[in-house]
């Protein structure tokens, strides 16, 4: 060695032999020129004592290589630890549950708003001074908890940052480390400040609450003035003159007002799908039923723009497990879809083959088709083929988001295909069938025409007076004796002088609404056998609720179907002609 080396290592043997302190020197590398590879090694002083009596020095070499490996890679991973934590803003503490003794890392520090202490070393009040009252109790109980048994957290918190007092939320993950005992000895946590995320979320929440409300509303302002258009075009229908030109009108009435609902309804729809608030009521039925009910209901929009519809079904019945209202919404939606974007006189088959355990029903159609790129995000809510300015099919663009939804709900998947614009367009939808071919409900047979019903004696309270008269003339017509009113008020007045079988009531009114008139009318002694229905624009799954909880025997949404509407008053009135026989 040269003297820059061998001069402090004299030294080193000098101070051990004066003194007795051992000597450990720092870890140093060497190459192995025999072996071509490097090692680490240290090197050790001791003093000894000859047998003579005199002191001398020993020397001790040692190959420490793996050690050295060993904490260079723990270092490293301390380091790259240290740099990810300042990276994404994670804070790191430990708890040793043994001395209560509690450290945190600088980002513990700065998420907490706290000046660092040169050890890292806090106080347990450092940390639950800093968290919100509100919050302290159930965080402390989920400590003590995963430590009783050694487990595992995660949750979120607010604390009061204290450098400038802003409140802030924490997203906290613990885990602890056991003994050979299986008793928990260390507690070890993270922090992360997640104050934006959850304002955003919260800001989302409000933001969708706010929608939904409006949606609620609208659908309610929408629904009201349909209401009497309906009922007048079922009165002409029923009463008017047999002029082929007031038929052809009262048609075009009836289907536009139809098509305005189900828009209305589609909208509704995929507000309550998105909240999971749609149940499906789910039986074993006919596919054939489902689809021959869509087709009837379609046939008036595909006859107006005269285009050839074929229906193709497998020659056995074909069970599935579904909800018969929502199914036949979908293949109702896909024929009208097929209808107005297809040019007058076109081609629209449905077809249904079974495939294997599924069944495959298709609606293929001769209309102007849709571009490959428009394809990927064809179910997406509001997405359309056409632009808003050369639009002139209608529709909001809402009503495949629904109908995947819904196929998707009954454990099915739909796929659309076309070969570009002007070569029409192809819908699959593929759904699980029953494989025990069980026999289905019986299929109702329904005319669909308005019946007489049983003379009732009927109150009628909608603040719109359209509304109101154009309903009572309907049932007038029918042969029932009605009284109309106009507020809450009047309504129970009237109730109480009228002596109705039957009161049809809106919700909204002034003066005194309808769930509060219904609780005023159920509480006098003469409404035994009254039946009331409530008859409104709201229509959410709250609405109901609602409604029933005032009192209220049925809940219909306007604009109402006369066919609906009959079918529960001469339910009403069968009832009540028993009754009157027995006594």
């Amino acid at each position: 060695w040269g003297p820059e080396v061998g001069g402090p290592i004299i030294r080193v043997f000098r101070n051990t032999l004066a003194t007795g302190e051992p000597y450990i020197s720092p870890p140093f590398t060497e190459k192995r020129h025999d072996l071509g590879i490097e090692q680490t090694y240290e090197w050790e002083t001791q003093r000894v004592t000859l047998p003579d009596g005199q002191h001398g020095v020993v020397c001790y070499f040692h190959e420490v290589t793996e050690r050295a490996q060993a904490t260079e890679a723990l270092r490293a991973s301390q380091e790259r630890m240290r740099l990810a934590a300042e990276a994404t803003g994670v804070g790191i503490w430990e708890w040793n549950v043994l001395t209560d003794a509690i450290r945190w890392d600088a980002s513990m520090f700065r998420i907490y708003g706290i000046e660092p202490t040169p050890d890292g070393l806090v106080h347990y009040d450092d940390w639950s001074g800093a968290v919100v009252p509100e919050d302290l109790v159930d965080n402390e109980t989920i400590l003590q908890d995963i430590v009783r048994r050694c487990g595992q957290s995660t949750r979120e918190f607010r604390i009061r940052r204290r450098s400038d007092g802003e409140c802030r939320w924490i997203h906290a993950v613990e885990t602890t480390r056991a003994n050979h005992e299986g008793k928990a000895e260390w507690v070890l946590g993270t922090n992360l400040d997640v104050t934006e995320r959850v304002v955003s979320a919260g800001a989302l929440r409000d933001a969708n609450r706010l929608k939904d409300e409006f949606l609620a509303t609208l659908a309610h302002e929408l629904r009201n003035p349909l209401a009497p258009v309906r009922m007048a075009s079922e009165f002409l229908r029923l009463k008017g003159p047999a002029i082929p030109q007031l038929q052809w009108a009262v048609d075009v009435i009836d289907r536009q007002t139809q098509a305005m609902s189900r828009l209305i309804d589609d909208l509704m729809d995929v507000s309550r799908i998105n909240q999971g608030k749609i149940e499906l009521r789910r039986e074993h039925v006919a596919l054939g039923e489902i689809v021959h009910g869509a087709v009837e209901t379609s046939h008036p929009l595909i006859n107006e723009l005269g285009h050839e519809l074929t229906v193709t079904l497998p020659p056995r019945p074909v069970i599935v497990d579904a909800d018969v209202t929502r199914l036949a919404q979908v293949f109702l939606n896909l024929l009208n879809n097929a209808a107005k974007y297809t040019d007058r006189g076109g081609q629209i088959a449905l077809r249904a083959e079974l495939q294997g355990r599924d069944v495959v029903v298709s609606v293929t159609d001769t209309g102007i088709g849709i571009p490959a790129d428009k394809l990927p995000t064809l179910f997406e809510m509001f997405s359309q083929v056409e632009g808003a300015l050369s639009r002139s099919r209608g529709g909001l663009g809402i009503g495949l988001c629904l109908v995947k939804r819904l196929v998707e709900m009954h454990g099915g998947s739909i796929e659309a295909k076309s070969g570009g614009l002007g070569k029409g367009s192809e819908f699959v939808v593929r759904l699980p069938i029953v494989v025990e071919q069980t026999a289905p409900r019986p299929a109702s047979h329904d005319d669909g025409g308005v019946k007489s019903i049983s003379s009732l004696r009927i109150l009628v309270v909608d603040d719109n007076r359209d509304a109101a008269e154009s309903l009572a003339m309907l049932l007038t017509a029918l042969g029932n004796s009605v009284h109309t009113a106009h507020d809450g008020e009047e309504a129970v007045a009237a109730a109480g002088t009228f002596r109705p079988d039957v009161v049809l009531c809106d919700i909204g009114l002034p003066k005194l609404n309808g769930y509060e008139a219904c609780r005023r009318m159920k509480a006098q002694a003469w409404d035994e056998k009254m039946i009331l229905i409530a008859l409104t624009g709201w229509g959410q799954d709250d609405d109901r609720r609602k409604s029933e909880e005032a009192g209220f025997d049925h809940h219909m949404v306007k604009p109402v179907e006369p066919q609906a509407l009959m079918k529960v008053l001469a339910a009403i009135g069968s009832v009540k002609a028993r009754s009157d026989l027995l006594s």
